[in-house]
């Protein structure tokens, strides 16, 4: 009998444990109620700042370059016109010739009989025959006057200046070519130079050049030379005279190829004190001349050496 009562108490012993597990184990396997949810991130105050203010560099100002006075242009390496020019109606139109390499100067007056003022450029087609385009004193619009002895005697031809390069100066915004007159590239052309009917550079007033070959309906890309002053053609592209060039205690040369976008490269220098404005270049047959200041002088080297 007590051998029975013990064996049933032995069977409730073991039957409340085993519940006893059970239940531990549903518990340590029950999930939290934080399991498998997205826990929100802290929450951090914006912080306010200033954005950082970029300070301007301080530059000098740019001047613009005026008009040249002078003009330059020769046939070969003894013959050379030059003139100066003012405003019209006040200026005359008197030329100088040299057929001597510079060594002596003929004065001519191309106003007499011919009304011409102010001097735009000058054309050289023979060692006899030159042509200016020139202003009219009466009314200050675009002329052309011929000499074919030499300047010993001009006559004036209005109806052919439509064939000429020039520069207007009552509208320094515009380009006259053989084909037309176009809108330059620039507020203010102040020096022209002309190969051909189609091809030319320009110089504007803030030192930038600029290249055509369609006869000035469009130019290339602008190349920036603060301090330009004025510009001719050489026998593969453009001579450009420069002021205020590092290295270049006077006046700077640069050459640069007929390409629209062509580089340029500093071809000499003369240190001699000048303005802007009272420089004039011009070349051929390789012979480089230049007329700054007081001086007339040429280089056979693109400026290296003067003589």
């Amino acid at each position: 009998m007590l051998r029975r009562r013990l064996l049933i108490a032995g069977l409730a012993a073991f039957l409340l444990f085993d519940v006893a597990l059970v239940s531990f184990a549903l518990t340590g396997t029950k999930p939290s109620d934080s399991a498998g949810s997205v826990v929100d991130a802290p929450v951090v105050d914006p912080v306010e700042t200033t954005p950082a203010v970029v300070e301007p560099v301080e530059t000098a100002a740019s001047v613009d370059s005026p008009p040249p006075t002078r003009i330059l242009t020769a046939l070969d390496a003894s013959t050379v016109w030059r003139a100066t020019t003012g405003d019209c109606p006040a200026a005359t139109a008197n030329p100088e010739l040299t057929t001597d390499g510079g060594e002596t100067w003929s004065a001519f007056d191309a106003s007499d009989g011919t009304d011409a003022s102010s001097i735009l450029s000058i054309y050289i087609t023979s060692k006899s025959e030159a042509s200016l385009v020139t202003l009219t004193a009466a009314d200050c619009t675009p002329q052309r006057v011929t000499t074919f002895v030499a300047g010993a005697q001009w006559q004036e031809y209005p109806d052919r200046v439509g064939a000429n390069w020039y520069v207007d100066p009552t509208d320094r915004a515009a380009v006259h070519s053989p084909t037309g007159t176009f809108p330059a590239p620039c507020t203010a052309v102040i020096a022209l130079a002309p190969r051909t009917d189609s091809t030319a550079a320009v110089l504007c007033s803030d030192g930038t050049l600029f290249r055509t070959d369609d006869g000035a309906a469009t130019f290339g890309p602008g190349i920036a030379l603060p301090g330009s002053a004025n510009l001719t053609i050489s026998d593969d592209g453009y001579v450009i005279l420069a002021t205020n060039q590092a290295g270049c205690a006077g006046t700077q040369l640069l050459a640069t190829s007929e390409e629209l976008d062509g580089m340029l490269t500093p071809s000499g220098c003369r240190e001699t004190a000048v303005t802007s404005g009272d420089l004039a270049v011009a070349s051929a047959e390789g012979i480089v001349w230049l007329w700054a200041g007081d001086e007339m002088i040429r280089s056979s080297d693109g400026g290296t050496t003067w003589e």
